[in-house]
């Protein structure tokens, strides 16, 4: 049974919608200074295109950057959804208090020398939380570099970064990690929809983030990086909850005793074992990344594309040698090189020239027609013998260092051919989606090719098309690995694909009543 003070916490929570999607946003220490937070981050903020009402609090200055400026919050003449810190940690709460009284909802506090420095610091961010839960108020930071949304068009942070609208949402408990996370994430062809550098997590920690989280229809992903939690039990507990409806991609630092001591410094976090951390994250059914990279490449894996139901994967080769090193790592990750059946092969045989082996991995034998990937991919799918589908093909580099031929005019010049035999390649990736799509089988492409190196065109983000090659064989496997051991968890809780995709249907439609939240 619920007590009192959970059922608060959660009313607090759906606060956070003043976060990401506020009306007005007050600014507090904005100024004009260079090289100070107040600028960059207000500037940031400027830059971002955000489109509410917009209020620079600063008892010094009649204006900021064309806005007029007010002494305190209290001076605002209207309503105030969400207000920025970056003000001097000792006066964070006395403006607390301002903002609980105009009755601001959610405050991102950006400013540091709270808990991570100890002392009477910590005691500085034990009284500011008090002030704002005592107002009602939900509170994010402090010690963070801030936050964005891009559908808002909202980027009150310290990066010059401005990603486009996505279906990821990011918390983390580094503010350059997040950043980090973010740059991968677009490298493989997708957005951000929400993004949070939770700092110290003196109010809302990461487990609640999570809680709002599995209930935003735009969220389809969560990626978060962590240092340690205050209660490791309810963290698992609650991403237990939540990974049963959305996959959450975690990356942990302070692996080891002198990464446990700097994650002590850094954000005060309490740090627990790397072997105990991992079981817990088994057992809760979350998907642990080991480098930013792989972090968001998982993350992006699980966008626009089918769970695999089974660990058989076929495989689709432009070369031997690839298969054979596909063929190893799948084994390591515990994957199976599915056994292909006669009347399968036989049916492979005929789109294949006569000197083909037949098996799986299945290679092209350096063939460059492809317009045999497509048949050669549906009759995988149709057979009912695999579970993915890795196809591996590694294009001509572009590099000139490595490309520009030192003697050119002693034969022809085959670049531009063989950027056609590129295109070729590329103008099939859309049906090749399709057909994933159409027949439940997840498609990977593991290739250095690059539809804009070769086109020129910026890929659009969230483009269900615009599946981004994995770099290497190994992230591949990875990627297929864990989207296996994730459908395995959510069968083993009696859960379907089918019935999540649903409910963030039903959600996204609005079908799923505001007052549903959070319970």
């Amino acid at each position: 049974m619920r007590n009192d003070v959970a059922a608060g916490l959660d009313r607090r929570l759906r606060n956070l919608d003043y976060l990401f999607n506020p009306r007005s946003v007050a600014f507090i220490g904005a100024t004009e200074t260079a090289r100070k937070w107040g600028f960059i981050v207000f500037n940031n903020f400027l830059m971002g295109g955000y489109e509410g009402k917009i209020y620079p609090v600063n008892p010094s200055r009649q204006s900021v950057m064309g806005h007029p400026a007010y002494p305190t919050v209290r001076d605002i003449p209207d309503q105030v959804d969400l207000a920025v810190f970056t003000i001097p940690a000792r006066q964070v709460p006395d403006a607390i208090d301002d903002c609980g009284a105009k009755g601001v909802k959610a405050a991102l506090v950006i400013s540091a020398g709270f808990k991570e420095l100890g002392g009477d610091s910590a005691e500085l961010e034990k009284e500011m939380v008090r002030r704002a839960r005592r107002a009602g108020m939900v509170l994010v930071g402090p010690n963070g570099q801030g936050m964005s949304c891009p559908k808002s068009r909202l980027f009150p942070w310290m990066p010059l970064l401005y990603p486009p609208p996505g279906s990821i949402s990011m918390v983390s408990q580094s503010g350059n990690i997040l950043n980090m996370m973010i740059g991968e994430v677009y490298r493989c062809g997708q957005g951000v929809c929400k993004a949070v550098s939770s700092g110290n997590e003196a109010d809302i920690r990461m487990e609640d983030y999570f809680s709002y989280l599995a209930e935003d229809p735009e969220t389809q992903v969560i990626l978060s990086y962590v240092e340690g939690s205050l209660d490791g039990r309810r963290f698992f507990e609650v991403a237990r909850e939540v990974s049963a409806r959305k996959p959450i991609v975690l990356m942990k630092g302070g692996r080891t005793s002198s990464g446990m001591a700097a994650a002590r410094s850094h954000t005060g976090a309490m740090a627990v074992s790397d072997e105990l951390f991992s079981k817990a994250c088994r057992q809760a059914g979350v998907i642990r990344a080991h480098t930013v990279e792989e972090a968001g490449v998982l993350a992006a894996s699980f966008l626009h594309r089918p769970l695999p139901r089974g660990r058989r994967v076929g495989i689709i080769t432009g070369g031997g040698g690839l298969g054979v090193i596909a063929s190893d790592v799948c084994t390591d990750e515990g994957l199976e090189v599915a056994r292909l059946s006669p009347r399968v092969l036989e049916e492979l045989g005929r789109h294949l020239p006569e000197w083909w082996v037949p098996g799986n991995p299945v290679d092209l034998v350096a063939g460059l027609d492809f317009s045999v990937i497509l048949p050669i991919t549906r009759t995988l799918m149709s057979s009912g013998e695999v579970d993915s589908i890795m196809f591996i093909f590694v294009a001509s580099p572009r590099d000139p260092g490595v490309r520009t031929p030192p003697f050119a005019n002693r034969g022809l010049d085959l670049r531009e051919i063989w950027d056609q035999v590129n295109l070729q390649l590329l103008s099939h990736m859309t049906e090749l989606y399709e057909l994933m799509r159409e027949l439940r089988i997840p498609f990977y492409v593991v290739s250095n090719l690059s539809r804009k190196e070769i086109t020129g065109e910026e890929p659009e983000p969230g483009d269900p098309n615009n599946l981004a090659a994995f770099s290497s064989v190994e992230m591949g496997c990875r990627a297929i690995a864990e989207m296996a051991s994730y459908h395995e968890m959510l069968a083993r809780r009696g859960l379907t694909e089918d019935a999540l995709a649903t409910e963030l249907e039903e959600a996204a439609e609005g079908q799923i009543a505001p007052e549903g939240l959070l319970k």
